[in-house]
């Protein structure tokens, strides 16, 4: 019997481009400032990767001080957290948005990051630091795609690419001062000072989620 092979061919159902100048980068950001969503957006990516950045910057310090760790024990809480993260990011998330929508699973996250950063300040051993910690690494790895997926959502097409591109400007910012700030209050103020500069910025950060919530109902 002889096979027959069919081709199905399908029309790309990317926007066609946009003639006409492309706007300079800095109306590109005043116009991501002036949107309801994506100005949240960037500013909760800011706090949220700088908090964690400032985190895993000290942590080894701070693991240290605390409970006497050496480079073994901090290189296995690393890699721990690092295959929570995976996993998180790989099938958690996924679930989490198709049952709950972006800006809840958003908002859950901040949540679990401050109560992250809560339970590590008050620790008395390394059992509870690593709760903690497991909860900080959590809702990191659950917020960040939600990030990406609100700003694709509020975003036209054809200004998707630069958008997220402006983000990611903004979140390496915020990997740039995270460890700095991190570093200025492990020394000057308390060891563990990151962690509840960190809760409170998640604060307003997760107020900012909670109107998010309110002004995308197509993702919540």
């Amino acid at each position: 019997m002889s096979a027959l092979a069919v081709l199905v061919f399908v029309r790309e159902s990317r926007p066609e481009p946009k003639t006409g100048p492309r706007p300079r980068q800095i109306e590109v950001l005043r116009q991501a400032m002036a949107h309801p969503v994506i100005s949240r957006v960037m500013i909760i990516s800011f706090i949220t990767i700088a908090g964690f950045a400032g985190i895993e910057a000290t942590y080894g310090l701070w693991t240290e001080h605390k409970f006497g760790w050496g480079p073994r024990q901090i290189g296995f809480a690393f890699m721990g957290i690092g295959v929570l993260g995976a996993f998180c990011q790989g099938v958690v998330t996924g679930s989490l948005v198709r049952r709950f929508g972006e800006p809840r699973v958003l908002t859950a996250g901040l949540v679990a990051m401050f109560v992250g950063m809560i339970f590590q300040f008050v620790s008395p051993n390394w059992h509870v630091a690593m709760v903690g910690f497991a909860f900080v690494c959590f809702g990191q790895s659950i917020c960040f795609p939600c990030l990406t997926a609100l700003i694709s959502q509020s975003t036209p097409p054809d200004r998707q690419g630069e958008t997220l591109g402006l983000n990611m400007s903004n979140m390496a910012l915020a990997r740039i001062g995270g460890p700095v700030y991190a570093g200025q209050l492990f020394s000057l103020v308390d060891p563990g000072a990151a962690f509840v500069v960190t809760a409170v910025l998640i604060v307003p950060a997760t107020w900012m989620a909670f109107q998010i919530l309110r002004r995308a109902p197509r993702a919540a």
